[in-house]
């Protein structure tokens, strides 16, 4: 494991950065409700093309439409395509059958089940802190939906798609974690893919596609496209890259409060304390287990700087022999 020599926390730039993706995403739940005229397959496919528009627009992304046919194999665009298609359709099918506030609770435990599967992938037994931030974040949910009141079946089926919708992040997230391949210059065209694919099978369905009389409808699928899914899905990638490990990791967990923050001020939601507890409890949990794993990442780098610091000073020593 090589030492990581970035400096960590010395360019605000990267912070500031990760908390206007995270801004961006959690007002994806008021855009649905804005865009409710259009179906969820609709939606992101719509939404798809905008992102794959909005991002082969980036410099360094041009020619992204012939060189990513070549350069990736099949499994590359059923897991990146399927995950952007299946994380955005299932969150918008999601908010459509229960409360928007638990939905994104429960469709923003996906970086900690992401850290689950992750060491499941390594063989690493996940810690009992993990587990118990994982039942943590499911008890924000229960809160906010009331106590021991059990949700209605619509919700219970919103539930279930916000699942799906976190899961779909999981493998995608995972594949690009281990996929040896660089995607961030071709992200356009898996877009492209995922929005292609979505609409063609919104066409195939009873319904056919819908296309709404109110310019809102559009104008929300287009800046879902632009900003959270496209220049989201950018910003978060060179954040992650370059940002410090011990403190990015944790900024997704700000998206459930900001998310009921948003859709307070929209009045689509009414205030009250068993939101804002639920919130709190899930931001704790999701927190707490990656403060746990930072802690171990800091060890490492300490463990690692004595042993970097003794081959370099060897080296030196066997350098000034050979000159002598």
């Amino acid at each position: 494991m090589a030492l990581d020599q970035r400096p960590y926390g010395s360019d605000a730039r990267l912070l500031a950065l990760g908390l206007v993706v995270v801004l961006m995403w959690g007002i994806t739940a008021w855009l649905r409700k804005v865009a409710s005229d259009l179906p969820p397959l609709e939606l992101t496919g719509l939404a798809m093309l905008a992102a794959a528009l909005c991002s082969g627009l980036w410099p360094a992304n041009q020619g992204a439409l012939r060189r990513a046919p070549r350069r990736h194999p099949w499994y590359a665009w059923v897991f990146v395509s399927g995950g952007l298609l299946g994380g955005a359709a299932f969150y918008f099918a999601a908010l459509e059958f229960a409360p928007a506030a638990q939905v994104v609770v429960v469709t923003y435990t996906w970086p900690l089940l992401f850290a689950l599967t992750s060491d499941a992938y390594r063989r690493r037994r996940p810690s009992l802190l993990t587990l118990v931030s994982l039942l943590l974040g499911l008890a924000g949910v229960v809160v906010m939906n009331g106590g021991v009141e059990p949700p209605s079946g619509s919700a219970w089926v919103g539930y279930v798609a916000g699942l799906l919708a976190g899961l779909s992040w999981v493998a995608y997230s995972l594949f690009q974690q281990v996929y040896e391949r660089e995607l961030k210059y071709d992200l356009p065209v898996f877009f492209l893919a995922a929005g292609v694919l979505s609409l063609t099978v919104q066409a195939m369905l009873g319904t056919g596609l819908v296309w709404p009389r109110a310019w809102t409808a559009y104008a929300a699928a287009g800046v879902l496209g632009a900003g959270p899914y496209g220049l989201g899905f950018i910003g978060w990638g060179h954040v992650v890259r370059n940002g410090n490990p011990r403190v990015i990791p944790t900024l997704p967990y700000a998206v459930p409060a900001v998310s009921a923050l948003a859709l307070v001020l929209a009045g689509d939601t009414q205030p009250s304390l068993t939101l804002f507890a639920g919130c709190f409890l899930a931001l704790t949990g999701c927190i707490s287990a990656f403060h746990q794993r930072s802690s171990r990442l800091s060890g490492a780098v300490r463990q690692q700087r004595p042993a970097a610091a003794h081959r370099r000073k060897r080296s030196c020593q066997e350098a000034g022999h050979r000159a002598s």
